[in-house]
């Protein structure tokens, strides 16, 4: 198993939100909804959190990513993530880095008939570059932002160009 991990230059940097942040319950569900329906298309979600809300608005993702954690506290798994009818797998993945595993992983579910709910046994954070660099243009990556919100990434060509040169600058 290889892992990239994530260099101190690029922590800062990776703060910053790629795409739209969404705040509070009514906000978010209305910002998701009009994103869907402005053009239909693959959802995936990314934290424990991020992935109750979306389930709670009612919309089912294509693949979820959690790891029993909120803002690095243990929390339970949710209920709605619990219940969600997909198929899971585990993934080991450390604390500040990124599994290359993931990248398979995301590969896997995006080009499957089934939904997917990734259980990530360490951290899941940095899993939403793989999502994003995976993920089909106009798919849509949903992310926590901690203290903020929700993040609403509409992949393009600039999102995922963005993200392979994160990528190539963890892999020096």
């Amino acid at each position: 198993m290889s892992f990239l991990r994530l260099p101190e230059q690029l922590r800062k940097e990776l703060k910053k939100p790629i795409g739209r942040v969404l705040k509070g319950d009514e906000e978010i569900k209305k910002g998701i909804y009009e994103e869907i329906e402005i053009n239909p298309c693959t959802v995936i979600c990314v934290g424990d959190k991020t992935t109750e809300t979306v389930l709670n608005a009612g919309i089912k993702p294509k693949i979820c990513v959690y790891d029993g954690k909120v803002e690095r506290k243990n929390i339970p798994i949710p209920r709605e993530i619990k219940e969600l009818d997909a198929k899971e797998i585990e993934l080991e993945n450390p604390p500040g880095s990124l599994n290359e595993e993931a990248f398979k992983i995301m590969d896997t579910a995006l080009n499957s008939r089934l939904d997917y709910k990734i259980k990530v046994n360490g951290e899941e954070d940095l899993i939403t570059l793989a999502a994003i660099d995976r993920a089909a243009i106009g798919s849509l990556v949903l992310y926590g932002q901690p203290k903020e919100g929700i993040v609403a990434v509409r992949v393009d060509n600039k999102t995922k160009n963005k993200v392979k040169e994160i990528i190539k600058r963890m892999r020096e």
